[in-house]
């Protein structure tokens, strides 16, 4: 399964002390699906980004 970067964050400390470092955020196109162990794929729906088992119809919604 490949992973997807959705976006990268600079990260600078304050002070005296500069401090730089890279936060990576990474989301799975495909991941397998609790009810029947299938394959689910990864959509969108506009402001939403969710999982979807094409063998038994089942969703998985992504929190922000």
């Amino acid at each position: 399964m490949s992973k997807a970067k959705l976006e990268s964050q600079y990260i600078i400390g304050i002070g005296n002390q500069p401090e730089e470092r890279r936060v990576n955020d990474t989301i799975e196109h495909e991941i397998g699906c609790p009810r029947c162990y299938n394959v689910m794929t990864l959509c969108s729906d506009f402001d939403r980004l969710y999982y979807l088992c094409e063998e038994c119809d089942f969703s998985l919604y992504t929190l922000k």
